[in-house]
């Protein structure tokens, strides 16, 4: 994963962070864009950690939240298990 995009944010005690953006992909009937990252790091059950967040590029500050409702959870699982092999 060394060729991938990078984004960054500055947490409130002033430390920036990268994080490798690992998919992006436009849900079509919701009509919102998402963006799967990693700062790779690993999970308590041993997996490489995912966030999701829901980004519009029209913007100035492009990344608007997280995905909220469990419909859109249990989409994005299926669309990251599909594109992404988990060992």
């Amino acid at each position: 994963m060394n060729n991938l995009m990078k984004i960054s944010t500055i947490l409130s005690n002033g430390t920036k962070v990268e994080y490798k953006v690992v998919l992006t992909f436009k849900d079509e009937i919701s009509n919102k864009n998402y963006c799967v990252y990693t700062d790779d790091t690993i999970d308590k059950n041993n997996k490489l950690r995912f966030y999701v967040a829901v980004y519009d590029i029209s913007l100035a500050n492009p990344f608007l939240g997280e995905p909220v409702s469990t419909e859109e959870w249990n989409k994005i699982t299926t669309i990251i298990n599909s594109v992404i092999p988990l060992k």
